[in-house]
């Protein structure tokens, strides 16, 4: 069976990987954040300017996100370590490899959603393929695969 014919993934198994995922995220931003502090302090004769702009650290926010879940879609057969866990996959539309553009615009609308409050997550509960914003914009959907489909690949 192709994974692209699997049932489109519950909005709260997503939302279940997110978390997972987003405990990762956080690990990566904290081990970020050390390494910006010690190349300040470097050079900058071992002194702390103070806060960092907001767009800085959301620039920061948004590449370590992007490298991490784009490195999982393309590299770890379109799964995370959340997506692993709750057995969901990241599939192309067209059937194919996930693209980088895709991964950009998944990335960047799963952001825009996150700051609409989880607006376009939650749009998978009125869209009637049960898509999100970044499933439409990126042309790819999460799909439910079965424990037992999951223990044969």
């Amino acid at each position: 069976m192709s994974d692209t014919n699997y049932a489109t993934a519950p909005l709260i198994r997503r939302l279940a990987a997110m978390i997972y995922d987003g405990l990762i995220l956080i690990a990566l931003y904290i081990m970020a954040g050390f390494a910006v502090v010690a190349v300040i302090k470097a050079t900058n004769n071992n002194q702390f300017p103070g806060e960092l702009p907001a767009a800085v650290n959301l620039s920061l926010m948004f590449i370590i996100a992007f490298f991490y879940y784009s490195d999982s879609w393309r590299r770890r057969n379109g799964q995370t370590v959340g997506m692993k866990a709750w057995g969901l996959k990241l599939v192309n539309d067209n059937g194919g490899m996930l693209q980088l553009s895709q991964c950009m615009l998944r990335v960047g609308i799963g952001f825009f959603s996150l700051a609409t409050f989880g607006l376009g997550f939650f749009w998978a509960l009125i869209d009637k393929k049960q898509r999100s914003w970044h499933d439409i914009a990126s042309v790819s959907h999460q799909v439910f695969i079965p424990k037992e489909m999951r223990q044969k690949k």
